[in-house]
């Protein structure tokens, strides 16, 4: 039995061993996050926090394929940036897409959305749905790990084909992938355990957006629920915070629906205040007490829909500014602009809360009993009215910019003019800043003004603006449906005829691998390890050889 004084001892030194370690760690991730990878990237946390909560995992020097992964989607955006060249894809939804993706040498991605996985998989839910952001966290990490491991086995098979066939080319299966991780889907933790099953399945970047949890929308849609900056702010510091404890180099995107969105869940985050609206009338009921006052009577639904119609008929919403405005002189309120500059020149902030704008506009109007009620127009759910506009997404893309490696500004139409003033605006002080843009079916994109010339040369000419990523979100929905539904509308009537010249004659004329799916899906890969492991003695049971190997008619 030890004596106390030896286990003391002991424990000091394994103490000190460890402080040691911990030294030679802080010192290791202090290199690492002075690399090319992290050299834009802003951290509230030190070395030592990430060195403290890592365990002994550094010491076994853990290596995440998604971290290899992201290196390489990095160091492809950079060059591209560089060149102001697109790095252009199309949303998948299953293996096959990927597979035949992966053929297209200047395509450098793979993108799986999350509206794609709520409409067409769910995981363990299977309640296919719009894309309110409801379905279970894992849902698309677990798509993300489908379509990891087939790149994997496509991978494999296409590197075996390569080295023993003099005919076949070595496909670049392994393309990074870049995944919706829409609003974290809860709290910091919730965050983080999205960021590591994100990391552990193989994604090489997710986009995360500054909306609602509970309150999320499609970014198409009406009713979107911004968070506050500084909610989604710490959103994205959970995400690096959890990658950086795993030791990984995958890459954040910082979406922003404040373009579009009318709703803002607090008003707790004073660089809101400038887009918080409001009304300058006295004693106006709120609406959310009227609204409650109606339920309390029973009042039937399509007059609580049409006495909140009238409601905000009534009441003209406006801005602070908006509103100093409106109950001031034109000289007072230019007295007013120019004082809020000058104190925000003297703070070093671009912001000021609404109370500090009032108190200014006092001092410029000391005559005037200026009122801005922000409160009564809060939704039945306490939602604050928000200004969705340009400004607010250039300004919340600023702020989010220092601790993301990539900016994604949504939009609601395909617009190069506002895309530009986005871009130039932001590179006016940040100009290492790289742009994502979703190049959306939601768009009706026959009805923008676009000519074959310009409709050609758009994802060229966004690409020069900063926009390196652009995407097709679903285009692998729309594509799945419509090539389906034109074989199923001919096939009911036209039988094998309409499979044939639709199906067969297309995957001859185009070479598409997919003629002879079982060697697609991996059966001679499989065929050749079987040979290995029976020692050579599997010949009469190999799956791609003898009489019932039909695919052998089509050579």
């Amino acid at each position: 039995m030890l004596s106390l004084k030896f286990k003391n001892i002991r424990r000091c030194y394994m103490n000190q061993n460890l402080r040691d370690i911990l030294k030679r760690e802080v010192e290791e991730i202090e290199d690492w996050w002075n690399s090319p990878r992290f050299k834009d990237i802003k951290r509230l946390y030190t070395a030592e926090d990430i060195a403290k909560h890592r365990g002994s995992q550094s010491l076994n020097k853990v290596k995440y394929a998604s971290s290899i992964q992201a290196r390489k989607l990095f160091e492809d955006l950079e060059n591209r940036f560089e060149k102001r060249l697109p790095l252009h894809t199309l949303g998948i939804i299953d293996p096959v897409q990927m597979s035949q993706l992966a053929k297209c040498k200047n395509i450098g991605a793979a993108y799986i959305s999350g509206w794609a996985c709520s409409s067409t998989f769910v995981g363990s839910t299977n309640e296919v749905s719009p894309d309110f952001g409801d379905y279970p966290y894992d849902t698309v990490p677990r798509q993300v790990e489908r379509i990891f491991k087939a790149q994997q086995l496509h991978d494999r098979k296409s590197r075996l084909a390569a080295l023993t066939k003099g005919n076949e080319k070595f496909v670049d299966y392994l393309k990074p992938i870049i995944a919706d991780g829409d609003m974290g889907h809860g709290g910091p933790s919730t965050v983080m355990k999205l960021a590591k099953l994100f990391a552990e399945k193989g994604a090489a970047a997710i986009h995360l957006e500054d909306q609602l949890v509970g309150g999320k929308r499609c970014g198409h849609l009406g009713g979107t629920v911004l968070v506050p900056t500084s909610t989604h702010l710490t959103r994205l510091l959970a995400t690096r915070f959890q990658w950086d404890v795993m030791g990984t180099e995958n890459i954040i995107i910082a979406r922003t629906d404040s373009c579009n969105s009318k709703l803002l869940s607090s008003n707790s985050d004073p660089r809101d205040h400038k887009y918080i609206k409001g009304i300058i009338t006295p004693d106006t009921n709120a609406w959310s007490e009227t609204v409650i006052d109606l339920e309390m009577k029973e009042v039937p639904q399509n007059q609580i829909s049409d006495a909140e119609n009238e409601w905000y008929g009534t009441n003209e919403l406006c801005t602070i500014d908006e509103a100093i405005k409106l109950q001031t002189t034109s000289g007072e309120y230019n007295k007013y602009v120019d004082l809020t500059n000058k104190v925000m020149k003297q703070k070093d902030r671009h912001y000021l809360s609404i109370r500090e704008r009032l108190q200014l506009a006092k001092q410029c109007a000391p005559t005037k009993d200026i009122y801005f009620d922000y409160e009564a127009p809060r939704t039945k759910e306490g939602y604050f009215m928000f200004n969705g506009c340009m400004e607010a997404a250039i300004e919340r893309s600023k702020t989010f910019a220092p601790f993301a490696d990539m900016l994604w500004l949504e939009t609601k139409t395909p617009d190069l003019t506002q895309a530009k003033s986005f871009a130039n605006e932001i590179h006016k002080e940040l100009k290492n800043s790289k742009f994502v843009y979703n190049l959306s079916p939601s768009f009706n994109w026959s009805k923008h003004g676009f000519i074959d010339e310009t409709l050609k040369s758009f994802i060229w000419d966004l690409a020069n603006e900063g926009f390196v990523l652009q995407l097709v979100s679903l285009a692998g929905l729309h594509i799945d449906g419509v090539s389906f539904w034109e074989v199923a509308r001919r096939f009911e009537t036209e039988g094998m005829k309409a499979y044939v010249e639709l199906v067969q004659q297309k995957e001859r004329n185009l070479n598409c691998d997919i003629l002879t799916h079982q060697k697609w899906s991996g059966a001679e890969f499989v065929d050749s390890t079987l040979q290995i492991i029976q020692n050579g003695s599997s010949s009469q049971t190999l799956s791609m050889s003898g009489d019932n190997y039909t695919e052998s008619q089509f050579k």
